[in-house]
């Protein structure tokens, strides 16, 4: 077994390496071919998403002699330092090079786009082209890296990788539990729901985390309260002790969640992760995660989000006949969504498209009341959705305030007991 595959996920990813690391060990069947030996591959992505692990893989895989730079020295050693491994690497080649971290090498700026550094690194390629000494690099934002250095000839494959999710995020947390004691209730696809859109390193500090809960309270075993009490705590940065609020107080919470939830659901059945009334990390008393999906710009699913963000507000009016003080964030995002449909995608009409300087005050007018317009006219779409599914909505406001946080599963019980009647 080779090192990339004990690397879990990534599997499109890792296909491109290992063939990477085909022509770098056979560099004759490719170039009988007339083909050119790719000389450099760039890891790109958010800080804990296993970058350099892989990286480390390729490397170990490539089974030349390796050379790690990681910016250790302060600025005029550095440029020095990275030449000196250059050298190493061309007298000793075949052989590696990892620059880890790479856009952390030069801080002057916010582009960094003439660093010493970088400029060093351009350089020092160019000047190992001819021989056999290949470089990967990982980076946590590449757009802070020059052009110049990112270009094919230098960096010729650049791979984007995300948070894990789906399968990916459920054989991680399988991993990081497997050496672990667990309970027989331990749910996999649960826990990989509470915890979607996060790294593979919050990942292992929740089950790190899960496991302190258990045996502080003497269990034998890591049970699936322990895990999802650890994703609020680690990544939602829930409060260990929630501040005693008035049934009132839990009340108003639970409505507001369950309005987008109950909303989200009926335009996007599943799509549910979890509803809590505990304050999340922003301070706001309650949260509804959901499925993260592909970007998607169709006027269909902005029209979704822009109800989703209204059900909250909506179903505060319907069930307690006062007005949502808590929606404010939510009407920020409605207004602006709106905005886009009418101006960037002049989905109505063109007489709201304010295109440039020229654009005159009759045009900014019309948008604004346009948009109020559209605005009201989504939200009475909205409160529709919820009159119609009043038994979801009721059902899961009692839920929601009686367990604090509902998973998608008892969501899914609501929603079918809810439409039963």
């Amino acid at each position: 077994m080779c090192e990339m595959d004990k690397v879990i996920g990534y599997d499109g990813i890792k296909q491109e390496m290992l063939r990477i690391l085909d022509v770098m060990k056979n560099p004759e069947k490719y170039q009988r071919l007339g083909l050119s030996v790719p000389r450099g591959i760039l890891l790109d992505g958010e800080p804990g998403v296993g970058k350099t692990l892989l990286a480390k893989a390729f490397v170990a895989d490539s089974g030349r002699n390796a050379y790690i730079v990681r910016k250790n020295k302060p600025n005029g050693e550095f440029v020095n330092y990275i030449r000196e491994i250059f050298d190493k690497a061309k007298e000793n080649a075949p052989s590696v090079i990892l620059l880890d971290d790479m856009d952390k090498y030069a801080n002057e700026d916010y582009r960094h786009r003439d660093a010493e550094e970088y400029v060093t690194i351009q350089a020092c390629m160019d000047g190992v082209k001819e021989c056999d000494v290949f470089v990967v690099a990982t980076s946590n934002d590449s757009q802070s890296l020059p052009d110049s250095l990112l270009r094919n000839g230098r960096f010729d494959k650049r791979y984007h990788m995300t948070f894990p999710k789906g399968e990916d995020a459920e054989k991680i947390i399988s991993f990081f539990l497997s050496d672990k004691r667990v309970a027989a209730d331990i749910d996999v696809e649960e826990i990989a729901r509470f915890s979607e859109g996060f790294s593979c390193a919050s990942l292992e500090t929740v089950i790190n985390t899960a496991g302190m809960y258990a045996a502080y309270e003497g269990k034998d075993s890591i049970d699936q309260c322990d895990v999802i009490r650890a994703c609020l705590r680690e990544i939602y940065n829930t409060p260990e002790v929630e501040n005693e609020l008035l049934p009132e107080a839990t009340m108003r919470r639970a409505v507001h969640e369950a309005g987008h939830a109950v909303v989200a659901e009926i335009l996007a059945p599943g799509s549910v992760n979890f509803a809590s009334v505990v304050t999340n990390m922003r301070g706001i008393g309650g949260m509804v995660s959901r499925r993260k999906k592909e970007k998607s710009d169709s006027l269909r699913d902005i029209e979704k989000e822009i109800m989703i963000a209204l059900g909250g507000k909506g179903a505060t009016e319907l069930m307690l006949g006062e007005i949502d003080t808590g929606s404010n964030n939510d009407l920020h995002l409605v207004f602006d969504k709106v905005r886009r449909i009418l101006d960037n995608l002049t989905a109505y009409s063109f007489d709201s498209w304010c295109h440039g300087k020229e654009t005159s005050e009759n045009v900014y007018t019309h948008l604004d009341s346009a948009t109020g317009c559209e605005v009201s006219r989504y939200y009475l779409k909205t409160k529709q959705i919820l009159i119609k599914n009043r038994r979801f909505l009721e059902s899961f406001v009692e839920e929601l305030t009686e367990k604090g946080t509902l998973s998608y599963k008892d969501i899914a019980k609501i929603k079918d007991k809810g439409m039963a009647q």
